[in-house]
């Protein structure tokens, strides 16, 4: 199998796109006409047994917090709001009703957290357990962020820290609604995602996605506590905010002492012209690297 970003890349350019559309594939969600002052956003993911979790370890209501999490993180990555969702189901033939309950107990309350209100979905036979959640959403037409509006000397940013989510916080963690609307309500950023696939990866495809490159100060990343540097450049599964924004713009939101909404908020490297993810230790440094470090690959 090909890597994932080759294969994206693949079916992006052989299906044709809606003339309608504002954004189709290569984004955290599509971005489409809704009414005059929105747009409409629609994101979907699937999480596997054995691939996104481990059905002997995670409890039946993590499983569905995060099959729901991961979906309202790529709505908070657009600027959005999250409305409504659909739930499809994978099913042993072994499975308990009452493991599937427990599920859907964990995605009523992150639900109820975020109101989002559940409006249907699906159910088949599998021989592994997988939920397909897919999230509909909006955002006024002014505050939608892409992934392609980074520009050279722009500040690099990211909420919270990177690293050990593997850990558990993976099951547990709560998506960034609310600090993306702090964002995009209160100052202007230029590109955004979150970080599913690791800093290391995403930060490729967002600036590859804006035709622009990196620098990262590797003395700035926020890495998790017991954690090292490489996980945190590695790991994924954060689902942090990425974004990038002017000097001027990233000085305003780095001055609020309290972050965003309590959530902490650091600077961790600039945009440059030149293609590619380069790295100083220190941004006064003159010595410029390159590390070999690779994101989660699915293929």
């Amino acid at each position: 199998m090909i890597p994932e970003s080759l294969l994206i890349g693949k079916i992006r350019r052989f299906l044709p796109e809606d003339a309608g559309l504002k954004k189709g594939i290569g984004d955290d969600a599509a971005v489409l006409p809704l009414d005059k002052k929105h747009y409409l956003l629609l994101a979907v993911d699937t999480i596997v047994d054995g691939v996104d979790f481990r059905m002997a370890e995670a409890k039946p209501e993590h499983v569905g917090r995060k099959a729901l999490a991961i979906n309202l993180s790529d709505i908070a990555a657009m600027g959005g709001r999250p409305c409504y969702a659909l739930v499809a189901l994978g099913i042993p033939a072994d499975l308990s009703y009452f493991w599937i309950r427990r599920f859907y107990a964990g995605i009523k309350k992150l639900a109820k957290e975020f109101n989002t209100a559940v409006v249907g979905g699906d159910l088949s036979r599998s021989k592994e357990f997988f939920a397909s959640v897919t999230v509909a959403g909006e955002v006024e037409k002014n505050r939608v962020v892409l992934r392609d509006g980074a520009k050279a000397g722009d500040s690099i940013l990211v909420t919270g820290s990177l690293g050990g989510s593997l850990a558990g916080k993976h099951l547990t963690f709560t998506p960034r609604v609310r600090e993306a609307a702090c964002l995009v309500k209160y100052f202007k950023i230029s590109a955004m995602m979150d970080v599913s696939d690791g800093l290391m990866r995403d930060l490729d495809v967002l600036m590859k996605e804006s035709g622009k490159g990196a620098c990262v100060f590797t003395d700035s990343i926020p890495v998790s506590r017991a954690c090292t540097l490489k996980k945190a450049f590695c790991d994924g599964e954060d689902f942090e905010l990425l974004f990038t924004a002017s000097p001027a713009e990233a000085k305003k939101i780095l001055a609020r002492k309290e972050g965003l909404l309590g959530t902490p908020v650091q600077r961790i490297g600039m945009v440059t012209a030149k293609p590619g993810i380069y790295f100083k230790e220190k941004e006064t440094d003159t010595k410029v690297f390159k590390l070999s470090w690779k994101g989660y690959e699915h293929f």
